[in-house]
């Protein structure tokens, strides 16, 4: 038994590391975004799982991969001649989460956080979508991570699953190695212009969300006051006008900051009546910033965004 296990796992990997360069190829055609190994080696857990330990993945933590891990999963079009950008992308999620798992209650789902598309993603996140839609870190370095702090140590029926998770950990930290190691040249990089600019900042966070990391010179976001703007733009017309006034002369001046958390909380909002003007602003400061592919995302989002059914790709 133990070596039917140990084939199916590794005939499982093997396959999903040698799809690995044509889903990131995929991946950076359709997103302009860099895909890490670690995708391939959740891919490859999941497609091993049966019986009981597929059972404990969707009766108990009621989960299951989504968003572009469906790249490795089976061929896959966008219906209705709809952008593939859409695929599991709900309507108040971020343009940095793209999705990757999904959960089982109020719209869960789990994605990778880019700050900037031309660097490996620095976060894995989560959403509710159908309850406050806010996005927050999962704590966890990698997927297969996610899953086991999931899983309550008492739950019996969580043993299988919690073996084949021992099974692929080396496969998960050497991916995992790989990707830091290329996400810490990115931020070696970042860092020298750091140096050179105004110093290094913390991970910073609006009131409903995680902070896009963005260069030095970029203004100041003022995320201290993102519950002051929330409640503005939900019941003071006149400072809410001052805020998008503010944003606006900010991106004009060069400095994105203000306008990208501006926008993005108007996003999350989803009012009419800012509607526009927040997106604008959104648009701008990804382009200011070098986040076109961000940028793109955010526009066919706005075009879609009243898409009843998430579910883009078919197989």
């Amino acid at each position: 038994m133990l070596a039917d296990h140990d084939a199916r796992r590794s005939a499982a990997l093997a396959t999903m590391r040698d799809r690995f360069p044509l889903v990131q190829e995929r991946v950076r055609r359709v997103y302009g975004l860099r895909l890490p190994r670690q995708l391939a080696v959740f891919a490859a857990f999941w497609a091993s799982t049966a019986g009981p330990e597929r059972s404990a993945l969707e009766d108990a933590l009621m989960v299951s991969p989504w968003g572009i891990t469906d790249y490795f999963l089976g061929d896959a079009v966008a219906r209705d001649g709809l952008d593939e950008r859409l695929h599991a992308r709900f309507r108040r999620d971020p343009a940095e989460f793209v999705t990757v798992m999904a959960g089982g209650s109020d719209g869960l789902h789990v994605g990778l956080w880019y700050d900037d598309p031309a660097a490996l993603p620095s976060l894995i996140v989560h959403n509710y979508a159908r309850d406050s839609a806010e996005t927050w870190p999962c704590g966890a370095p990698t997927l297969l991570g996610v899953l086991r702090g999931m899983i309550d140590p008492a739950d019996k029926r969580m043993l299988p699953l919690t073996a084949a998770l021992d099974w692929f950990a080396p496969a998960d930290e050497k991916a995992l190695e790989a990707d830091e190691k290329a996400l810490k040249a990115d931020e070696e990089a970042a860092e020298a212009d750091r140096e050179a600019g105004d110093g290094s900042a913390p991970r910073a966070y609006s009131a409903v969300s995680v902070f896009p990391m963005v260069p030095p010179g970029s203004g100041d976001a003022q995320l201290a006051e993102s519950e002051d703007r929330l409640a503005a733009f939900t019941g003071d017309p006149r400072r809410a006008a001052r805020w998008l006034a503010d944003a606006a002369n900010d991106l004009a001046a060069g400095r994105p900051a203000l306008a990208l958390a501006v926008g993005q909380e108007v996003h999350w909002l989803d009012r009419d009546d800012f509607r526009e003007q927040g997106r604008e602003l959104l648009l701008g400061a990804y382009r200011m910033l070098g986040r076109d592919a961000l940028a793109e995302i955010a526009r066919v989002h706005a075009e879609h965004r009243d898409l009843a059914d998430v579910q883009v790709l078919l197989r």
